[in-house]
């Protein structure tokens, strides 16, 4: 299953996943677990399927496959400044928002990113991520 996600099969991944599922639904209690976690993630990679990246692809065409720089970077940037007791700290939307350019910029598409016209803000951004209106005070 992970060689096939890894390489960007995910119709074949979901097709092995529903056959392991109907093979485990036959089986003893003992495996009732396993079968709750492949209908796990059976439902994730059906959820995501147009997300998954091709990683052999990726790594045949010389493009980096590891996640290691981001990672990198919410740790010592995002991290430092999520803390409660900073005097200045980010909200989610910021802390969002700045990770947007930081991939962007790693990406290579950041100057292209900013060299395009506006554009309305994304409707898939989770609403944890979307600005709250300010408050109303009263005169």
């Amino acid at each position: 299953m992970k060689w096939r996600l890894w390489h960007g099969r995910v119709g074949r991944a979901i097709r092995d996943l529903e056959q392991i599922l109907v093979k485990l639904k036959e089986g003893e209690f003992s495996i009732a677990r396993l079968h709750s976690l492949a209908e796990q993630l059976l439902t994730y990679v059906r959820s995501n399927r147009g997300a998954i990246v091709n990683y052999g692809r990726r790594y045949r065409a010389g493009l980096r496959v590891a996640t290691t720089l981001a990672e990198s970077a919410v740790n010592s940037v995002i991290g430092k400044r999520m803390v409660k007791k900073q005097q200045m700290r980010w909200s989610l939307h910021g802390a969002h928002m700045l990770m947007q350019v930081r991939a962007a910029e790693i990406n290579g598409e950041l100057r292209n990113q900013l060299r395009a016209p506006f554009r309305q803000p994304e409707l898939n951004v989770p609403q944890i991520f979307k600005p709250k209106p300010p408050l109303l005070r009263a005169a």
